[in-house]
């Protein structure tokens, strides 16, 4: 079990959990709720939920089903951003509508916007031939987001049925 992987100081998955918690937490604002309907919404009670989202309670942790659930209800799917992450991966929605021609130059230019920011935080960090590890963390930062644009490019124009004229 989960338990015996991890010493009692340790936190599985912190950024998972962070993320756990602010998606449930800006759910409740913009729903104006409390846990209670959360727990409801999810089909779970309030303490089973503040167990789940609690990375130190390793037996009862927070599950794949339970994240899906929560992204689900919110429509916020900012866990699984943070899971891709970890695997080096970026989630892109599949979006099957039909897209017009000022769809893909609109994502075409935030495409160019992202990719120009990482050679720019590049260059910068070049400036003195030396990366610190803040450069590295702005220049993955970027990266991270010039893929995540590019993706979104790709899957629009996998996924769009424009007639050629």
């Amino acid at each position: 079990m989960i338990d015996t992987i991890f010493d009692t100081d340790e936190l599985p998955n912190a950024k998972v959990y962070e993320t756990a918690h602010k998606v449930v937490g800006d759910y409740m604002t913009k729903q104006n709720c409390k846990i209670d309907l959360v727990a409801a919404e999810l089909g779970t009670t309030t303490s089973v939920l503040y167990r789940q989202l609690n990375p130190k309670d390793t037996q009862m942790p927070l599950s794949i089903d339970r994240v899906m659930a929560i992204c689900k209800l919110t429509n916020d799917f900012r866990i699984l951003d943070v899971v891709a992450n970890e695997f080096d991966m970026v989630t892109v929605s599949k979006k099957q509508a039909e897209a017009t021609t000022s769809d893909i130059n609109l994502l075409v230019d935030m495409a160019s916007i992202e990719n120009n920011d990482v050679f720019r935080v590049v260059k910068k960090a070049m400036a003195d031939d030396v990366i610190t590890p803040e450069e590295k963390k702005e220049i993955l930062k970027e990266i991270d987001e010039a893929q995540k644009a590019n993706a979104e490019l790709k899957n629009l124009v996998l996924h769009t049925a424009i007639s050629d004229k």
